[in-house]
């Protein structure tokens, strides 16, 4: 991808996307495509570029527009020009501002239940997935949004995503991303939240697909009695690797912040968490607490927790704690007393945990994909 594709795509765009790429490009030009040892990017090489046209809308309680539509809006050029740090690496963020194929921009309407939720799917058929989505909720507005990145064939695809949230006054964003991409696939999303006074935004994560994962999320708590809380949930088997990180920046008062991740290894797989907040000087009253707890299926895995606190105001609250190890096997034992059998024990005890985010999913269908996913990497492959 290089200069010559931006221009031609640029010929085809107005106003902000056309801005927006050739700034992006600037940056993507500049920058190298990182060798991470722990995803096993060495050998690693983009893809060439080519176009997406699988996007399926489900709007419920908002207005939601493809990207590509939305013609000249200056505040969707301002989320997207903002310049705030986050992502997995700068090469993957301005790679979807230059090249994005596809996207959209979600504005939930002003109904303080919001219960009809946003659902927006990218299949993928060994795709080539460069989705840039932007979320804009208006002051005490409520959505319910799922980004499904999901799989049609056990073809290789390759997704780079980004979303940029921004949470105005007493808005409640519920953000969703559900990744399931095949066993060969390569995904990396950057996904960003603003937060103005007395905004909430919850994330839902889980991670069940791809070879290679990196994944992050950045929040910046620019109001006072911001709420930013994240849930997460993953399984890795086979030779899965998962890279998933979290910052918040607190820049106000009395903020909270708390994340709660949940994962299961198999086989040979490999998860790293990283957890960082980071409470700014002027934040006095914030709260945060991050935690990560993964169970190890076999003695072949790997986790690794990365948990970081930085505290530049002392009228703050800040802890973290990391866990790590084997399923209880006076528990087993217990249950298999009961007529289990040994993995559907071990299936329900891993269910058990994940249960906090499968639950707070608002598709009953997404709730039932969830778990047979779990019975068959937990049971189905092992029978087959």
């Amino acid at each position: 991808m290089d200069e010559t594709l931006v221009k031609k795509l640029s010929s085809k765009s107005t106003g902000w996307i056309k801005q927006g790429r050739e700034s992006g490009y600037k940056r993507y030009k500049g920058s190298d495509v990182p060798k991470w040892k722990r995803l096993s990017l060495k050998d690693f090489t983009l893809p060439d570029y080519k176009g997406y046209s699988r996007l399926s809308i489900t709007p419920g309680n908002a207005d939601v527009k493809d990207i590509m539509d939305t013609g000249m809006q200056d505040d969707v050029k301002d989320i997207i020009d903002s310049g705030l740090a986050f992502g997995v690496d700068d090469k993957f963020v301005s790679m979807v501002d230059s090249f994005f194929n596809t996207g959209v921009v979600i504005r939930p309407k002003k109904d303080k239940e919001g219960k009809s939720p946003v659902i927006i799917r990218y299949p993928s058929d060994g795709d080539l997935i460069l989705d840039q989505n932007v979320i804009i909720a208006e002051p005490f507005t409520t959505a319910r949004i799922v980004i499904d990145y999901d799989t049609l064939s056990s073809k290789n695809s390759f997704h780079d995503g980004v979303t940029r949230v921004l949470a105005k006054e007493g808005s409640r964003v519920e953000l969703t991303v559900l990744q399931r991409l095949s066993d060969s696939s390569y995904n990396f999303n950057s996904v960003l939240g603003i937060l103005e006074d007395d905004a909430v935004i919850n994330w839902s994560v889980i991670e069940m697909g791809s070879r290679n994962s990196a994944v992050n999320y950045t929040t910046y708590m620019r109001g006072q009695g911001s709420e930013n809380r994240a849930k997460g949930a993953f399984l890795l088997d086979g030779d899965r690797r998962l890279d998933l990180s979290f910052k918040v920046n607190h820049l106000a008062p009395h903020t909270t912040s708390d994340i709660d991740i949940r994962g299961a290894l198999k086989d040979n797989s490999y998860s790293i968490f990283r957890g960082d907040l980071d409470m700014k000087h002027g934040a006095k009253g914030a709260k945060g607490n991050e935690s990560e707890s993964v169970t190890l299926l076999d003695k072949t895995v790997r986790s690794d927790a990365i948990p970081a606190l930085k505290c530049a105001d002392d009228d703050v609250e800040a802890g973290h704690a990391a866990s790590c190890g084997e399923l209880d096997k006076n528990v087993l034992f217990y249950m298999m007393s009961r007529g289990l059998s040994y993995d559907d024990a071990r299936m329900m005890l891993v269910e058990a945990g994940f249960n906090p985010v499968i639950d707070a999913l608002p598709d009953d269908g997404l709730k039932n994909d969830m778990r047979d996913i779990i019975k068959r990497r937990l049971i189905g492959s092992e029978n087959d």
